[in-house]
Protein backbone atom coordinates (compact mmCIF):
# COMPACT_ATOMS: atom_id res chain seq x y z
CA UNK A 1 0.00 0.00 0.00
CA UNK A 2 1.57 3.42 -1.01
CA UNK A 3 2.34 5.77 1.88
CA UNK A 4 1.29 8.59 0.08
CA UNK A 5 -2.52 7.56 1.25
CA UNK A 6 -3.36 8.82 4.80
CA UNK A 7 -6.39 8.38 6.52
CA UNK A 8 -7.94 10.24 9.47
CA UNK A 9 -11.09 10.99 11.22
CA UNK A 10 -12.82 14.57 11.25
CA UNK A 11 -11.52 16.53 14.08
CA UNK A 12 -10.11 14.90 17.41
CA UNK A 13 -12.41 15.83 19.64
CA UNK A 14 -15.69 13.38 19.84
CA UNK A 15 -16.64 12.89 23.54
CA UNK A 16 -17.37 9.60 21.98
CA UNK A 17 -14.21 8.42 22.12
CA UNK A 18 -13.52 8.28 26.16
CA UNK A 19 -12.70 5.37 27.08
CA UNK A 20 -12.26 4.06 23.71
CA UNK A 21 -9.31 5.97 22.20
CA UNK A 22 -8.84 8.11 24.88
CA UNK A 23 -8.12 7.51 28.57
CA UNK A 24 -10.87 8.61 30.76
CA UNK A 25 -9.04 11.42 32.93
CA UNK A 26 -7.40 12.69 30.09
CA UNK A 27 -6.59 16.02 30.06
CA UNK A 28 -8.72 17.64 26.45
CA UNK A 29 -5.47 19.60 25.40
CA UNK A 30 -3.90 15.98 25.43
CA UNK A 31 -6.19 14.41 22.99
CA UNK A 32 -4.34 15.49 19.72
CA UNK A 33 -1.30 14.27 21.07
CA UNK A 34 -2.57 10.46 21.35
CA UNK A 35 -4.92 10.86 17.97
CA UNK A 36 -1.57 11.72 16.49
CA UNK A 37 0.41 8.81 17.44
CA UNK A 38 -2.47 6.70 15.47
CA UNK A 39 -2.95 8.39 12.16
CA UNK A 40 -0.89 10.38 10.35
CA UNK A 41 -3.62 13.43 9.24
CA UNK A 42 -6.60 15.04 10.50
CA UNK A 43 -9.34 17.25 8.95
CA UNK A 44 -9.99 20.04 11.40
CA UNK A 45 -13.49 21.13 12.10
CA UNK A 46 -12.92 23.94 13.85
CA UNK A 47 -11.23 26.07 11.70
CA UNK A 48 -14.37 26.31 9.46
CA UNK A 49 -16.34 28.32 12.37
CA UNK A 50 -13.51 30.69 12.96
CA UNK A 51 -10.09 31.54 11.97
CA UNK A 52 -7.62 30.24 13.95
CA UNK A 53 -4.93 32.14 15.60
CA UNK A 54 -1.35 31.89 14.76
CA UNK A 55 -0.62 30.46 18.51
CA UNK A 56 -3.48 27.84 18.34
CA UNK A 57 -2.16 26.61 15.11
CA UNK A 58 1.72 26.56 16.23
CA UNK A 59 0.15 24.37 19.55
CA UNK A 60 -1.41 22.17 17.42
CA UNK A 61 1.83 21.77 14.92
CA UNK A 62 4.38 21.13 18.79
CA UNK A 63 1.69 18.59 19.48
CA UNK A 64 2.36 16.54 16.61
CA UNK A 65 4.92 14.34 14.90
CA UNK A 66 7.02 15.58 12.53
CA UNK A 67 4.98 12.95 9.79
CA UNK A 68 1.61 14.06 10.74
CA UNK A 69 -0.34 16.18 8.55
CA UNK A 70 -3.38 18.41 9.32
CA UNK A 71 -5.94 19.98 6.57
CA UNK A 72 -8.27 23.30 7.77
CA UNK A 73 -11.63 23.88 6.82
CA UNK A 74 -11.74 27.48 4.82
CA UNK A 75 -13.84 29.56 7.32
CA UNK A 76 -17.67 29.69 6.20
CA UNK A 77 -17.65 33.63 6.49
CA UNK A 78 -15.33 33.52 3.87
CA UNK A 79 -17.58 31.31 1.87
CA UNK A 80 -21.20 33.61 1.11
CA UNK A 81 -21.32 33.84 -1.87
CA UNK A 82 -24.08 36.60 -1.16
CA UNK A 83 -20.90 38.72 -0.18
CA UNK A 84 -17.69 39.88 -2.32
CA UNK A 85 -14.36 38.21 -1.44
CA UNK A 86 -12.16 39.43 1.47
CA UNK A 87 -8.75 39.42 0.28
CA UNK A 88 -7.08 40.84 3.90
CA UNK A 89 -9.44 38.03 5.35
CA UNK A 90 -8.17 35.62 3.42
CA UNK A 91 -4.69 36.15 3.45
CA UNK A 92 -5.22 36.33 7.36
CA UNK A 93 -6.47 32.59 7.44
CA UNK A 94 -3.76 31.47 4.97
CA UNK A 95 -1.18 33.15 7.25
CA UNK A 96 -2.14 31.63 10.09
CA UNK A 97 -2.62 28.07 8.59
CA UNK A 98 1.29 28.81 7.27
CA UNK A 99 2.14 28.57 11.04
CA UNK A 100 1.69 24.56 10.70
CA UNK A 101 4.64 24.41 8.26
CA UNK A 102 5.13 21.20 6.71
CA UNK A 103 2.46 19.63 8.99
CA UNK A 104 0.07 21.55 6.33
CA UNK A 105 -1.78 19.13 3.97
CA UNK A 106 -4.63 20.83 1.44
CA UNK A 107 -7.22 23.09 2.76
CA UNK A 108 -10.99 22.37 2.21
CA UNK A 109 -13.26 24.79 1.09
CA UNK A 110 -16.51 23.51 2.18
CA UNK A 111 -19.90 24.99 0.52
CA UNK A 112 -23.21 24.27 1.89
CA UNK A 113 -25.93 23.14 0.12
CA UNK A 114 -27.92 26.14 -0.78
CA UNK A 115 -25.07 27.61 -2.84
CA UNK A 116 -26.04 26.91 -6.30
CA UNK A 117 -24.40 27.64 -9.84
CA UNK A 118 -25.11 31.41 -10.90
CA UNK A 119 -23.61 34.06 -9.03
CA UNK A 120 -21.61 31.00 -7.02
CA UNK A 121 -19.67 30.14 -10.06
CA UNK A 122 -18.42 33.72 -10.32
CA UNK A 123 -17.86 34.44 -6.19
CA UNK A 124 -16.02 30.47 -6.73
CA UNK A 125 -13.64 32.01 -9.75
CA UNK A 126 -12.81 35.34 -7.54
CA UNK A 127 -12.29 33.09 -4.36
CA UNK A 128 -9.78 30.67 -5.97
CA UNK A 129 -8.30 33.64 -7.64
CA UNK A 130 -7.67 35.26 -4.03
CA UNK A 131 -5.42 32.19 -2.93
CA UNK A 132 -2.18 31.50 -2.37
CA UNK A 133 -1.37 29.07 -5.79
CA UNK A 134 1.73 27.41 -3.55
CA UNK A 135 -0.50 25.75 -1.18
CA UNK A 136 -2.91 22.49 -2.35
CA UNK A 137 -6.49 22.96 -1.72
CA UNK A 138 -10.08 21.23 -2.54
CA UNK A 139 -13.43 22.31 -3.34
CA UNK A 140 -16.78 20.61 -1.86
CA UNK A 141 -19.66 21.52 -3.69
CA UNK A 142 -23.09 20.14 -2.20
CA UNK A 143 -25.85 21.09 -5.03
CA UNK A 144 -26.25 18.54 -7.94
CA UNK A 145 -26.68 21.57 -10.24
CA UNK A 146 -22.91 21.73 -10.06
CA UNK A 147 -22.27 18.57 -11.71
CA UNK A 148 -25.21 18.73 -15.12
CA UNK A 149 -24.36 20.11 -18.42
CA UNK A 150 -22.24 22.88 -19.01
CA UNK A 151 -21.92 24.37 -15.49
CA UNK A 152 -20.00 20.65 -15.20
CA UNK A 153 -18.11 20.94 -17.99
CA UNK A 154 -16.80 24.80 -16.69
CA UNK A 155 -16.47 23.69 -13.33
CA UNK A 156 -13.78 21.27 -14.07
CA UNK A 157 -11.99 22.88 -16.58
CA UNK A 158 -12.23 25.67 -13.59
CA UNK A 159 -10.63 23.62 -10.82
CA UNK A 160 -7.83 21.88 -13.00
CA UNK A 161 -6.82 24.95 -14.93
CA UNK A 162 -6.09 25.57 -10.83
CA UNK A 163 -4.88 22.21 -9.70
CA UNK A 164 -7.54 22.19 -7.10
CA UNK A 165 -9.35 19.41 -6.30
CA UNK A 166 -12.75 18.46 -6.16
CA UNK A 167 -13.55 16.60 -3.58
CA UNK A 168 -14.85 13.28 -3.47
CA UNK A 169 -17.78 13.15 -0.69
CA UNK A 170 -20.41 10.29 0.19
CA UNK A 171 -23.22 12.16 0.99
CA UNK A 172 -26.54 10.26 1.50
CA UNK A 173 -28.27 12.33 -0.62
CA UNK A 174 -26.41 13.40 -3.80
CA UNK A 175 -23.57 11.29 -5.45
CA UNK A 176 -20.35 13.35 -6.44
CA UNK A 177 -18.30 12.47 -9.55
CA UNK A 178 -15.01 10.79 -8.45
CA UNK A 179 -12.93 13.41 -10.86
CA UNK A 180 -9.61 13.66 -10.63
CA UNK A 181 -8.88 17.99 -11.41
CA UNK A 182 -5.46 17.62 -9.44
CA UNK A 183 -2.66 15.05 -8.67
CA UNK A 184 -4.54 14.34 -5.05
CA UNK A 185 -7.65 13.58 -3.96
CA UNK A 186 -9.29 14.48 -1.19
CA UNK A 187 -11.76 11.75 -0.13
CA UNK A 188 -14.67 12.68 2.67
CA UNK A 189 -16.88 10.01 4.13
CA UNK A 190 -19.66 12.80 5.60
CA UNK A 191 -22.85 10.36 6.34
CA UNK A 192 -25.44 12.61 8.07
CA UNK A 193 -26.81 13.66 11.31
CA UNK A 194 -30.31 11.65 10.56
CA UNK A 195 -29.33 8.29 10.30
CA UNK A 196 -26.48 8.48 13.14
CA UNK A 197 -27.26 11.35 15.69
CA UNK A 198 -24.39 12.60 18.04
CA UNK A 199 -26.08 10.64 20.66
CA UNK A 200 -24.92 7.02 19.14
CA UNK A 201 -21.57 7.90 18.12
CA UNK A 202 -18.83 5.62 20.17
CA UNK A 203 -20.08 2.32 17.96
CA UNK A 204 -20.41 1.32 14.42
CA UNK A 205 -24.24 1.84 14.08
CA UNK A 206 -24.61 1.24 10.38
CA UNK A 207 -22.69 -1.00 7.51
CA UNK A 208 -21.52 1.04 5.31
CA UNK A 209 -18.80 -1.72 4.01
CA UNK A 210 -19.99 -1.56 0.71
CA UNK A 211 -19.99 1.98 0.50
CA UNK A 212 -16.26 2.34 1.20
CA UNK A 213 -14.82 -0.99 -1.01
CA UNK A 214 -16.37 0.98 -3.84
CA UNK A 215 -14.53 4.45 -3.51
CA UNK A 216 -11.64 2.08 -2.01
CA UNK A 217 -11.33 0.66 -5.46
CA UNK A 218 -12.26 4.11 -7.11
CA UNK A 219 -9.69 5.32 -5.19
CA UNK A 220 -6.89 2.23 -6.30
CA UNK A 221 -7.63 2.92 -9.80
CA UNK A 222 -6.15 6.38 -10.02
CA UNK A 223 -3.31 5.95 -7.19
CA UNK A 224 -0.45 6.15 -10.88
CA UNK A 225 -2.19 8.84 -11.34
CA UNK A 226 -1.90 10.93 -7.84
CA UNK A 227 0.98 12.36 -5.88
CA UNK A 228 -1.21 11.87 -2.88
CA UNK A 229 -5.10 11.11 -1.15
CA UNK A 230 -6.15 12.67 2.00
CA UNK A 231 -9.20 10.23 3.41
CA UNK A 232 -11.21 11.39 6.09
CA UNK A 233 -14.09 9.79 8.07
CA UNK A 234 -17.34 11.56 10.32
CA UNK A 235 -18.95 10.05 13.24
CA UNK A 236 -22.02 10.16 11.19
CA UNK A 237 -21.21 8.61 8.94
CA UNK A 238 -21.53 4.71 10.26
CA UNK A 239 -20.70 6.28 13.79
CA UNK A 240 -17.81 5.30 15.34
CA UNK A 241 -14.95 7.34 12.47
CA UNK A 242 -12.19 5.33 14.07
CA UNK A 243 -13.82 2.04 12.93
CA UNK A 244 -14.44 3.57 9.77
CA UNK A 245 -10.64 4.44 9.22
CA UNK A 246 -9.62 0.92 9.87
CA UNK A 247 -12.24 -0.49 7.61
CA UNK A 248 -11.07 1.70 4.58
CA UNK A 249 -7.59 0.91 5.52
CA UNK A 250 -8.00 -2.46 5.41
CA UNK A 251 -9.89 -2.33 1.73
CA UNK A 252 -6.78 -0.17 0.78
CA UNK A 253 -4.29 -2.96 1.76
CA UNK A 254 -3.20 -1.29 4.63
CA UNK A 255 -2.57 -2.48 8.15
CA UNK A 256 -5.62 -1.54 10.79
CA UNK A 257 -4.45 1.05 13.84
CA UNK A 258 -4.89 -0.54 17.02
CA UNK A 259 -7.64 2.11 18.25
CA UNK A 260 -7.68 1.36 21.75
CA UNK A 261 -4.04 1.26 22.58
CA UNK A 262 -3.72 3.84 25.04
CA UNK A 263 -7.41 4.01 26.30
CA UNK A 264 -6.79 0.57 27.68
CA UNK A 265 -3.13 1.19 28.62
CA UNK A 266 -1.53 -1.55 26.02
CA UNK A 267 0.91 1.34 25.24
CA UNK A 268 2.36 3.75 27.79
CA UNK A 269 0.34 7.04 27.83
CA UNK A 270 4.07 9.29 28.21
CA UNK A 271 4.86 8.47 25.20
CA UNK A 272 2.10 10.00 23.52
CA UNK A 273 1.25 12.97 25.34
CA UNK A 274 4.37 14.52 26.94
CA UNK A 275 7.14 15.95 26.30
CA UNK A 276 5.70 18.17 23.50
CA UNK A 277 7.93 18.25 20.82
CA UNK A 278 9.84 21.33 20.26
Amino acid sequence: MDSRVRVGCSSWTSDAWWGRVYPRGLADGERLSVYARLFDTVEVDATYYRSPTRALVEGWRRKTPDPFLFTLKFPRDLLDPKSPVDPPAVDGFLGSARALGPKLGPILLQFPPWVRPGRATTFLTSLLDALDPSLRYAVELRDAGWYQGEVWVGLRRMLADRRVALAWSYLTYLDIPPELTSDFVYLRFIGDHTTVPAEQHGEVRVDRSTETRRWAERLRQRQDALQASFVFFNNHYAGFAPASVNEFRVAMGLEPVDIGRYARGAQRLEDAVGPEPP
